[in-house]
């Protein structure tokens, strides 16, 4: 386990047991991690697209432009009208379950 130090609170780097993800903390409160294949999670919306002061309004995009599957173990939900471009889809795997509102 490494520490990286900030002046604003300390960010502690690990690994898990297993040594296949790794954990970014402050203060003992996990706030990303990112996964032996590559995907960064973040405990925090402070970087989702928004609009308007304190990100009050939280936006998508109008078109999905990739293929997307929900694995099964995650719920999902899209502002519409949304469109899925020609050539691509969204998989939703059961018990998962999309909501476009």
């Amino acid at each position: 386990m490494s520490t990286i130090k900030s002046s604003a609170e300390d960010l502690t780097l690990n690994a898990d047991g297993a040594g296949n993800d790794i954990k970014f903390q402050s203060n003992g409160v996990e706030k990303a991690s990112l996964t032996d294949a590559g995907v960064f999670t973040a405990t925090s919306l402070a970087n989702a697209p928004s609009l308007g002061t304190n990100s009050i309004i939280r936006t998508n995009a109008l078109t999905i432009s990739e293929n997307i599957t929900f694995a099964g173990t995650e719920n999902g939900i899209t502002a519409g009208p949304v469109t899925i471009n020609n050539g691509y889809t969204v998989t939703v795997t059961s018990p998962s379950v999309w909501h476009v509102i």
